[in-house]
């Protein structure tokens, strides 16, 4: 694993690795057929008249993830049933939009693998499993060759993004590799965990640096055919000493305050939010925040820091810089904007304006103007603690001291919403008859105090609190909200159990489909929000739902499983599944007057671990440890991962403790995914070992 002593030290002190975060997608009304179709030379069938086809994500690039399929409908839905399920070869899960064209159905896993299905029966037709490459890697590729939010349709291939910084196409009715192309680098702090989007003719894909703050966010374009590159945005300046590639830069360089480049340079991922403009040509792409997080260990005179948390638009053509909107200035608690853009023509002011509508972390819920990225509206669409409102003449919030916790040094400070978001990658949807937005909502306040060592931000802080605080201010749950854009209010909302759940789909049926944590897939009136159908899936679902039209019949497509490969089996697992919830991967398809059944989820008890229990302190101290030096982020808080292809250290067995060191320090395991960490002392692992034989034995004696 290729990361230099110096990057491990700037980590250390100052900046954030928070992989789950990356976990940790918007132009036509429904009332208008031909609004939001892909243009010829964008290579794709997403037309909104090919009833049977769902070959974009969100069905056209709008992303509005609504579709004008009413056969299934809020008075018969009740008579939806399993007409058939596929289980699917991914041991960490499915959290893509399945993608469908020519009677096939389109989805992908972690590390590069594409799996293709008979829409009719499930039938496995192909699988594709790109080499993954983890040796020479850094950190950032690791991790992210560990998850996978789905592939895009482009012509006769199917692409992927590999975590390991490569754009792989594949010919979609062979699975054989068409070409590849490399974007970021593997032996630098970057990898790749969203699913690429296309548009225009060409390929658009962004990266992570899990959060480090080391190197420089950007966005690649890919010719779609050949994988040719055609052009690359940075989101963040180049060291002043070298120079700027372009105004837009110099522009940048210009808000980030005083020797800004000794304290802070990176790095505005984009590694979700793509959206092709049809209409204007443009590409809207949201970026990640600033590393380090604390403000107070940044330049002390910054201004906008450009452009992190932010949506830019893009010439789609070239590359070039239009316009930015800023989310959150002077960002403390990693509120990405990295989250669904989707494109609508809403009634503003009573007249018919094309906007863009995103709802990044930080809670509010924002219009803009498609053309201009003009400030419209906001309001937030859930409680939080850091702003009041946003002023509607400058765009920008108004800031509470509630959440400063730089300001309260050796202090915790419980933030609302926490470092996860109130909307992270799960898609929304948008219904032109009724004007809503279905949006899925997370509820989980945080604890966060300053920790120098950590290597997660330069923080320490608990996902968990919500679940176990006492205090009902502080509760964690989910949310389904219908928010109506225009109005920026809730036209209505309904709890669910567990913070972290499905994308949603909404149909001209009058429906609103959503999947959950605790392993429902539910179906409510679009209109009012009434509970309408419920079906038991056994497993956590992250992914939006499709709908397509096969033979006359409408048909419901979604993902289920262990929801690792969303990100979100680490640090956030409590909050996007449970014990009984992380299933094994399947592809669903549901259809009236249908009644297969789906075998039993079976939990494996867990085994009397072959150490004895170790000393409460040195325990104690390895859960400190276990946290900084960024094992959590795979492995989950008290240990507790999603499985699938990350170990559940609880289960492990007497010859893994034996070579315990062996695999953590000298980097045993490193070709299978597990890097080495040299720098730790034999103390420290031994703490860090105690801790895990204490949580083995805590899930042995609860069951």
């Amino acid at each position: 694993m290729k990361i230099s002593n110096e990057a491990v030290a700037i980590m250390r002190k100052r900046t954030g690795i928070l992989g789950f975060i990356l976990v940790l997608t918007a132009c036509s009304t429904a009332d208008d057929p031909n609004a939001g179709r892909q243009t010829a030379r964008a290579g794709n069938s997403a037309d909104t008249e090919d009833r049977a086809a769902w070959s974009i994500l969100g069905r056209t690039s709008d992303l509005q993830h609504s579709s004008p399929l009413s056969e299934i409908n809020s008075e018969n839905v009740q008579q939806l049933g399993l007409l058939w399920y596929a289980d699917i070869p991914s041991l960490d899960g499915l959290v893509g939009n399945p993608l469908v064209q020519d009677g096939i159905v389109y989805q992908s896993g972690p590390m590069g693998r594409i799996y293709a299905n008979d829409v009719r029966t499930g039938k496995e037709l192909w699988t594709f499993a790109a080499n993954p490459q983890f040796l020479g890697s850094s950190l950032a590729t690791f991790w992210s060759l560990r998850y996978n939010r789905g592939v895009a349709l482009s012509g006769d291939n199917v692409i992927v993004a590999t975590g390991d910084c490569r754009l792989i196409a594949v010919n979609r009715k062979t699975g054989e590799q068409a070409w590849e192309a490399v974007s970021c680098d593997r032996t630098e702090m970057y990898g790749i965990t969203g699913a690429p989007r296309v548009g225009g003719g060409m390929v658009f894909i962004g990266n992570n640096c899990i959060d480090s703050g080391i190197g420089r966010g950007f966005i690649d374009a890919f010719d779609a055919k050949s994988g040719a590159k055609r052009w690359r945005f940075y989101t963040v300046p180049n060291d002043p000493a070298k120079g700027q590639e372009n105004a837009a830069l110099e522009m940048a360089a210009k808000t980030w305050g005083t020797n800004w480049y000794e304290k802070a340079h990176g790095c505005a991922s984009v590694w979700d939010a793509i959206t092709y403009d049809a209409k204007l040509n443009l590409v809207y792409l949201g970026t990640a925040g600033p590393a380090p997080w604390s403000p107070a260990d940044r330049a002390a005179d910054a201004g906008d820091e450009l452009f992190t948390n932010s949506i830019v638009a893009l010439k789609a053509d070239t590359g070039e810089y239009v316009w930015h909107y800023k989310t959150t200035p002077n960002d403390a608690w990693n509120f990405d904007a990295t989250m669904h853009i989707m494109i609508a023509e809403l009634p503003i002011d009573g007249t018919p304006r094309r906007v863009v509508m995103t709802a990044p972390k930080n809670g509010f819920f924002y219009v803009l103007d498609a053309a201009t990225g003009k400030f419209i509206s906001a309001n937030n669409f859930t409680p939080l603690n850091w702003a009041s409102h946003i002023d509607a003449k400058t765009g920008r919030p108004v800031t509470l001291p509630d959440a400063r916790y730089w300001e309260r040094p050796g202090e915790a400070t419980v933030v609302s919403p926490g470092p996860l978001g109130a909307h992270n990658w799960q898609a929304m949807s948008y219904n032109g008859s009724t004007g809503l937005v279905y949006l899925p909502v997370i509820v989980a306040p945080t604890k966060m105090a300053v920790d120098p060592q950590a290597q997660v931000g330069g923080m320490r802080f608990d996902m968990n609190y919500g679940l176990s605080s006492k205090d009902p201010k502080w509760r964690a749950y989910g949310e389904l909200v219908a928010w109506d854009p225009v109005k920026q209010e809730a036209r209505w909302r309904a709890e669910r159990t567990l913070p972290m759940n499905g994308g949603t789909l909404t149909t001209a049926g009058n429906l609103v489909f959503q999947g959950t944590a605790d392993g429902r897939f539910d179906a409510f009136a679009a209109d009012t929000g009434k509970l309408v159908w419920s079906f038991d899936v056994g497993s956590s679902v992250q992914a939006a739902p499709t709908t397509v039209e096969i033979d006359g019949k409408q048909i419901v497509l979604v993902s289920v499983g262990n929801p690792g490969s969303a990100a979100v089996g680490s640090i956030p697992s409590r909050l996007s599944a449970t014990p009984k919830t992380r299933g094994p991967a399947r592809l669903l398809a549901f259809a009236l007057g249908r009644s297969e059944t789906l075998p039993p989820v079976i939990a494996i008890p867990f085994a009397q671990p072959p150490r004895p229990k170790q000393a409460k302190g040195l325990a104690k101290r390895g859960g400190i440890l276990f946290e900084q030096n960024f094992c959590v982020d795979c492995h989950g808080p008290d240990v507790v991962a999603a499985g699938g292809s990350v170990p559940d250290l609880r289960r492990s067995t007497a010859q893994t403790h034996d070579i315990f060191g062996g695999i953590v320090i000298g980097g045993l395991k490193q070709g299978t995914g597990m890097p080495a960490y040299p720098d730790i002392s034999a103390e420290d692992l031994r703490a860090i070992q105690a801790y895990i034989i204490n949580e083995a034995w805590k899930a042995h004696e609860a069951h």
